[in-house]
């Protein structure tokens, strides 16, 4: 081997180190400078904060005796995706008693291909019963909490793919809290 090739070979290593702590301190620097905001939506009745703007997501579809309105706000943060459910179903659109309502939306979250339940804790927000649900597939981990409020159900939900984490899980989670909900 020619000297110049040696140069190049010893100097790889420290070139990858510097690389790597460039790349450290940019992440660093990111989740630092990311700017959480509070949303609020009165007319579904929940405030939350994301690191950007959600976008909304609505969904109509067609139950037994009528429609059931489901707005998503999911916002993108590198591989997490943040979001916040409303579903609307109102008795008239099911005919199901609030837990029965609460154990399908809980099947849902588990019913994805390869699914499998990692933990499962009764929660409470403002008097309203819940579920926080952990689950994992081949390539998501979810963490998603559900709480049935009248007749809609909210689902918090942050996922990222298995083997890694989201520092922020728990911050997104814990600032979704109800406001008092005004009707379109």
């Amino acid at each position: 081997m020619h000297a110049p090739e040696m140069r190049l070979l010893r100097s790889l290593p420290s070139r990858f180190a510097v690389g790597s702590i460039l790349l450290c301190l940019a992440a660093a620097l990111n989740a630092q400078t990311e700017k959480w905001t509070t949303h609020k939506y009165p007319a579904e009745g929940f405030r939350a904060s994301f690191p950007t703007e959600p976008k909304l997501e609505p969904v109509r579809k067609q139950a037994k005796a009528g429609t059931i309105l489901m707005n998503s706000y999911c916002a993108q943060i590198s591989a997490a995706n943040l979001c916040v459910a409303v579903i609307d179903q109102g008795p008239e659109a099911t005919g199901l008693i609030p837990e029965i309502l609460l154990g399908r939306a809980k099947l849902g979250v588990l019913s994805a291909p390869k699914t499998r339940k990692l933990n499962q804790v009764a929660i409470d927000l403002d008097g309203h019963k819940g579920i926080e649900l952990e689950a994992e597939s081949d390539t998501l981990h979810t963490i998603t909490r559900l709480y049935l409020v009248g007749d809609v159900l909210y689902q918090t939900i942050v996922t990222y793919p298995v083997g890694s984490t989201y520092a922020h899980a728990n911050r997104f989670l814990d600032s979704f809290k109800l406001i008092e909900r005004t009707r379109k």
